[in-house]
């Protein structure tokens, strides 16, 4: 599998992480250089319930949230090949975890807390500057952070690099992973 090589993965990519490191930007680039489709939970819950996944949450409460995105975690897991953005809140419920890395690789891709406060501020300009918005982009910081006390994970530290640096090395871990399980 060298970067020459033709790379059709069986096994989903599933990148969790920080808001503001660009999931849904690198998930889409892998997608189109790879040529398989790319699903965004966050995403599905906005289409299907024409509302944002906070606002759901909000809303209808926790157990009708709970419900729909353990059923679009058994749906996205069902996929094959496919790079798959997915928050760490459902991964956090073991049902859901172990369904989905059950069909892919998870990489979460993680960031200085200074930068990813300078992502959120780039990304939602003046918006970041009310304190009830920001409260609640800090919240979800620390909901993220939750991922990494289920133990052992692959971490991508995207720092210091570009959607497009960030983009190819977890292409390289998708491929690397592949690559592993083909030769058992």
């Amino acid at each position: 599998m060298s970067g020459d090589a033709p790379f059709s993965p069986y096994r989903n990519l599933i990148l969790s992480g920080y808001d503001g490191v660009g999931r849904n930007t690198i998930i889409r680039r892998i997608a189109e250089q790879v040529g398989v489709p790319c699903l965004d939970l966050e995403t599905e819950v906005q289409l299907r319930e024409n509302i944002s996944l906070d606002d759901l949450r909000q809303t209808y409460g926790e157990a009708r949230t709970r419900t729909l995105l353990r059923a679009l975690c058994e749906e996205f897991a069902l996929q094959r090949g496919a790079v798959i953005a997915m928050p760490a809140a459902p991964l956090l419920d073991e049902e859901n975890r172990t369904r989905l890395l059950e069909s892919g690789w998870l990489l979460v891709l993680t960031c200085q807390l200074n930068e990813v406060l300078r992502r959120l501020h780039a990304q939602h300009g003046g918006r970041f500057h009310d304190p009830k918005v920001r409260g609640g982009m800090l919240h979800q910081v620390r909901q993220e952070r939750k991922i990494y006390q289920l133990g052992v994970l692959d971490v991508l530290d995207t720092t210091t690099l570009s959607v497009e640096q960030t983009a190819a090395q977890a292409l390289a871990f998708w491929r690397e992973r592949e690559l592993a399980r083909l030769n058992l």
